[in-house]
């Protein structure tokens, strides 16, 4: 793997003069013994975003891009009121300050240090974020989410969001700010700095990732799991992973075909060429393997159709239910029910469960597979496969459980049916319709919506474009 020269960052070769706060920040990554690569360019000048990474020269593919050492990153241990978060973990309370989603006390010292005039990190925190660029949905209006992100997903995990915000604000960050009251403010440190640091930490942090044996995985930005949630990751043992604040690995921006990751060492970071990336090319790091949705939740934007590999669209299993009732008969609708919870007993099926479609198909395979097998079967084989509690081979064959567009064809005509009256469902709870959202796309159309309208219909049309491919797989005549 090659390496970066180590070098101190001259302001003519890395920033716009005029850009002072971009300039002090790398110049206190000289000062904390970053490693630059000379071959690379931080700055506005070809970033996607308001700053990034761009190769002044070609870079071959290992090659590093820059260093940071861990003890620049800034994290629970290393803030300065360390050994206040220390001390309250190890009080009488024990685990006082973690609370459901673990990032009290990262969340905590980034309040202090934001705050603080004098802070090490002063010059990094002056530059990211810009709290004017920090837009995730849970700054919307209610009505704005209502409207444009109904049906997405967003308006669920933005609602669960701020209420475990608050309720961490109150009950646990809260407490701790008044017990030292000599370094916070409650009017200063209130619940709106906390808010917007909760929304920095989900656009900017890393989380040192642990494999299910306990070692490093190979990148660890934001979420990689694509749930959503705020929680740290846990090894074997249940020990959390926090997030962490890596200055210069969070000004790099995000594709899904990513050209740069970042590892993990013992002491340090490294940002690393993933594949040769050409001069002049900007160099991408990747949040993980997360659905438009997930992106504008957690980070703020989202990535025109079809960027994103790995876009997704959920089908909630109740409207599958719901369209399953719509067609079952009189004598058929208490052993419609039947099935149902069995399902449900089974952990098949959930009231708040959803089956999940990508790009290249129908991702939860093995439960659209057992689901719609039961709901199909004749009363007297469903009987047989009570009495077997589920046990058998209706799932056993791969072929059968990979439902790729492509083989989406060759299912029953019932299940076809079915997924296809699903989606139907689902594509008629959007704002828009398809047609419309294709038409707002146009350019004449595009440059009239506030960036908020933008991010909602990429979301949007990309959910769209992936129901109109099941119903269109599930029934080639709709194609036509």
């Amino acid at each position: 793997m090659a390496g970066p020269s180590k070098k101190k960052i001259k302001l003519s070769e890395a920033v716009d003069k005029e850009d002072k706060k971009l300039d002090s920040f790398l110049q206190w990554c000289a000062k904390e013994d970053f490693q630059l690569n000379p071959k690379v360019h931080v700055g506005r000048e070809g970033s996607c975003a308001q700053y990034g990474m761009v190769a002044q020269e070609e870079l071959e593919e290992g090659e590093c891009l820059f260093k940071v050492d861990k003890s620049a990153v800034l994290s629970t241990e290393t803030t300065e009121i360390a050994h206040l978060l220390k001390e309250e973990e190890t009080s009488l309370h024990g685990d006082s300050l973690h609370g459901d989603s673990g990032w009290v006390p990262q969340i905590l010292a980034l309040m202090y240090e934001f705050t603080n005039p004098n802070s090490r990190w002063r010059p990094y925190l002056q530059l990211v974020p810009d709290f004017s660029q920090l837009d995730q949905p849970m700054f919307w209006t209610e009505d704005e989410i209502e409207r444009d992100l109904c049906n997405t997903g967003i308006p669920e995990a933005s609602s669960s969001d701020l209420t475990k915000m608050k309720l961490e604000y109150t009950s646990l960050a809260l407490p701790f700010i008044r017990k030292h009251r000599h370094i916070f403010s409650e009017e200063v440190h209130s619940f709106e700095l906390y808010k917007r640091m909760v929304a920095f930490i989900m656009a900017y942090s890393f989380f040192e990732p642990v494999s299910d044996e306990g070692q490093r995985d190979e990148d660890g930005r934001g979420d990689e799991d694509g749930q959503g949630d705020e929680g740290g990751r846990e090894d074997e043992g249940g020990k959390s992973s926090l997030p962490l604040m890596v200055p210069m690995a969070d000004i790099l921006n995000h594709v899904a075909k990513n050209n740069a990751q970042l590892e993990w060492d013992t002491d340090c970071l490294r940002m690393v060429t993933t594949r040769t990336v050409a001069a002049g090319e900007e160099v991408f790091n990747t949040f993980g393997q997360l659905a438009n949705w997930q992106l504008l939740h957690m980070y703020g934007f989202a990535e025109a159709w079809p960027e994103n590999i790995y876009d997704t669209v959920d089908i909630p299993m109740q409207v599958v239910l719901e369209e399953a009732r719509r067609v079952a008969g009189p004598d058929d609708a208490q052993l419609l029910e039947e099935k149902w919870q069995f399902l449900e007993d089974q952990g098949a099926v959930s009231e708040s469960g959803s089956f999940i479609a990508g790009m290249e198909g129908i991702l939860t395979e093995e439960e659209v597979c057992e689901s719609f097998k039961v709901l199909f079967m004749s009363e007297e084989e469903f009987r047989e496969h009570q009495e077997k509690e589920g046990c058998c081979d209706c799932c056993a064959s791969e072929e059968e459980r990979s439902l790729s567009y492509d083989q989406l064809p060759d299912l029953p005509e019932a299940w076809r049916s079915l997924l296809a009256a699903a989606a139907r469902l689902c594509m008629g709870k959007y704002r828009n319709t398809l047609q419309t959202n294709e038409q707002l796309l146009a350019k004449e159309s595009w440059g009239k919506l506030s960036r908020r309208q933008q991010w909602s219909l990429l979301v949007c049309y990309g959910q769209q474009k992936l129901l109109h491919r099941i119903i269109t797989s599930c029934l080639p005549e709709a194609s036509q």
